[in-house]
Formats: C-alpha cells, sequence, structure tokens
C-alpha cells in the first residue's frame, strides 16, 4: 500500500503552514481525517483555500486537500503538478473519505470536479513554508549596486554644471540626502545579513539568531509587548527602510528586529489577536542607537 505525505492546516494558521506533516498510508491518512476537529473549527472559520483542511501529496506532486464548506459540506481541492485546480463539494465525511481512497489508487475521477479556469497563485496554498526570514545576498548586491550607479550619476552631474552656476548648492544637497539614505540602507543589509528569524502565525514557537549557529526559540505567550519604532522626519516623512521592532519579553529579555529583515506589517500578522498582545507604536530619529 503506498504511502503518500499528509498534513494538517488549522485556522489560526497562514498561507503555506502545516503542522503534523509525515508519510501515511490510506488508513493512517483517513484516521488522521476522522480525529480532526473538523465541527470545533468550523463555525470560526472563511471558506478558501487557507483554512481548517488534510492536504495529501502523492508521489507525482498531484494534491488532494480536504477543506471545509458552507452548510456542514466538505470541499475538495485538487492541484495537479501542472498548477490546474479542481474543486468538489463532498456531502458528508465519508463522500469526502472515499475521493481519498480513489486519490491512493489512481481512480480520482476529475469528471465530477469543477475546474478553474484562472490558476494565479493555487501553489502557496499546498506547499509548506518554512517561514525563515533572511537578509537575501541578492538584496544586498543590489544596494550596493544602485549605490554604485547612484555614485556615477552624481558625479556626471556635479562636472556638467559650471561652477559659477547660481543655486547649485542646492541640488547637490538634494542629491547627497538621497545617496545618504541609499548608503545607509546598504549599511543596514550588510550589517543584517546574517540574521536568522523563523515564524509563523499558528506556532506558538518562534527563532531568533544573529546567525544561522545561534539561534534560540522563544515563546508568544511570554511577550509582554511589541514596539514598532518608526523613523519619521519633521515633516513626518516615514523611513520605512530603518524602522525596528523590539519585543519585549515578561522576564526583561528583549529583541531586536530590524524592518529590513522582516516588515512589521508581516511580523505582527504573526500573531492571532487572541495573544492579546499590546502592540506600541514610537517614533525615533534617523541613526538614534537605543
Amino acid at each position: 500500500m503506498p504511502q503518500f505525505i499528509s498534513k494538517l492546516q488549522h485556522n489560526t494558521y497562514e498561507k503555506g503552514e502545516f503542522s503534523d506533516e509525515q508519510p501515511r498510508n490510506l488508513n493512517e491518512t483517513i484516521q488522521l481525517i476522522k480525529d480532526f476537529p473538523w465541527d470545533l473549527e468550523r463555525p470560526l472559520t472563511d471558506i478558501q483555500l487557507t483554512g481548517p483542511s488534510v492536504t495529501i501529496q502523492d508521489d507525482d506532486i498531484n494534491y488532494l486537500k480536504l477543506g471545509l464548506y458552507f452548510g456542514g459540506k466538505f470541499c475538495i481541492y485538487y492541484l495537479d503538478k501542472d498548477n490546474h485546480l479542481y474543486e468538489y463539494h463532498a456531502a458528508d465525511i465519508d463522500a469526502a473519505e472515499k475521493l481519498v481512497a480513489d486519490f491512493f489508487n489512481k481512480t480520482l475521477d476529475l469528471s465530477v470536479f469543477e475546474k478553474h479556469f484562472f490558476n494565479i497563485g493555487n501553489q502557496p496554498h499546498f506547499i509548506t513554508n518554512n517561514f525563515i526570514y533572511k537578509v537575501k545576498p541578492s538584496r544586498v548586491f543590489m544596494l550596493i549596486a544602485l549605490l554604485l550607479v547612484y555614485i556615477g550619476l552624481f558625479i556626471s552631474f556635479a562636472a556638467s554644471i559650471p561652477s559659477d552656476t547660481p543655486f547649485i548648492l542646492y541640488p547637490c544637497f538634494f542629491i547627497l540626502i538621497i545617496g545618504g539614505f541609499i548608503l545607509y540602507t546598504v549599511f543596514l543589509a550588510i550589517q543584517n545579513r546574517s540574521l536568522y528569524l523563523q515564524i509563523s502565525r499558528g506556532n506558538n514557537l518562534f527563532y531568533f539568531g544573529k546567525d544561522a549557529q545561534n539561534i534560540l526559540a522563544y515563546e508568544k505567550l511570554n511577550i509582554e509587548n511589541i514596539v514598532i519604532y518608526e523613523n519619521n522626519d519633521r515633516r513626518g516623512f516615514r523611513l520605512d527602510f530603518n524602522k525596528k521592532i523590539e519585543v519585549k519579553f515578561r522576564n526583561g529579555d528583549y529583541l531586536i528586529i530590524p524592518n529590513i529583515l522582516i516588515s512589521s506589517y508581516d511580523f505582527l500578522s504573526k500573531f492571532s489577536g487572541k495573544l492579546g498582545i499590546p502592540v506600541i507604536y514610537s517614533s525615533s530619529r534617523l541613526f538614534k542607537r537605543r
């Protein structure tokens, strides 16, 4: 009897987040479906591709995903290896389990499924994401290249303007400010290039370290508050690249997570409102060190 990879997704999980992922045979997969808390999670769920479900992957990288549907029914999604998505609404769990058996036996009848004509963005709902955040080397190289191009353009611009041109200092000063922002962004990218963060919405644990060899686990339930430091100039201009996130724990420890690693919006999305963690927004000046 073949063993296919199966995994669970609960209503607190985000797209690409799964748990209990391992190979199982048909009987073990059916038992996994029976043990899933469908009735408990049904009232709190929107009907969509990401939600309470059991996802099964065969040896050919085809997926069958059992999720919830209206009226006590179940929605069965089939995604083939060519990214074609099909959908079927099963009347009850027994009908859904029969389709699972057909999937294992390679006898699944797609003629009863409704085929989706727009197949953009389907795979992330089925494929497991590791939710690891790092400063990508390509981003560092891109910023350095941008800085070099900027320096070249600035030199060309400055050389083309006669020295007796009125108000020449004004455009030069403005260009230098822009160059300073680019240079500081490059500095941040290089300074934080080894940072490691692994965090997802449904997992109470997250992992952070100055590099991949020095990673510690932290519990979301031990967080006292989260402070988002926003760098604004006097006119209120928001310098998003220099934001930072401070995670304060009840024991007095804290973490500083720069925005160049993960945006404050994405970071806050990793915390369910049920956790009740206070979020504080604070202003801090550019180049100010805490």
